[in-house]
């Protein structure tokens, strides 16, 4: 891994628009109208995580010296936000990510931190973090808050059955 520069704004948003150019060619939409989007949404999103306070930090993912995905953290004092992990086609199913989360869960458990993340619920990275770790905490049906606690008893908010208002549980 290596910090991400302005110089690999181009990789990332090629990365961006492999997570994204699925759905987007489901919707039929032109390669023209996917490039454009996703070049805006990439803007749009690399412009928001300095927003964040701490500002995110986007880190380069590589594989024998090839960049081959992205990592987006947010590091605030109280708990970390894995903001996004993104990794090519052609990358995938390696355990790439499931190192990348390792990792960093380390790193979090070092610091006295637990992390959490949004993903959606019919994301294809669901399994991953659930393979390491994360349990659903809070979901609206199309959304859900997952967290991993590194360890640490407490109480957290679990969806109900059939798209009901979480409950607490310990």
């Amino acid at each position: 891994m290596r910090p991400a520069t302005e110089q690999d704004a181009a990789f990332l948003c090629a990365v961006y628009r492999s997570v994204r150019e699925p759905e987007l060619l489901a919707i039929g939409w032109p390669d023209a109208q996917i490039t454009a989007f996703c070049e805006i949404q990439h803007r749009f999103r690399t412009a928001g995580y300095e927003q964040y306070l701490p500002p995110v930090e986007s880190t380069l993912l590589l594989w024998e010296d090839t960049p081959v995905g992205m990592l987006a953290v947010c590091r605030a004092p109280e708990r970390w936000v894995l903001v996004a992990i993104e990794i090519l086609p052609s990358a995938r199913s390696k355990g790439i990510g499931t190192e990348v989360i390792a990792r960093l869960q380390q790193e979090a458990k070092a610091a006295g931190v637990g992390l959490q993340l949004q993903t959606r619920t019919n994301s294809p990275a669901l399994r991953l973090y659930e393979r390491c770790g994360f349990a659903c905490v809070a979901s609206d049906g199309a959304v859900q808050r997952m967290e991993w606690p590194h360890g640490k008893t407490r109480a957290s908010r679990r969806p109900g059955k059939n798209g009901e208002n979480p409950k607490t549980v310990d």
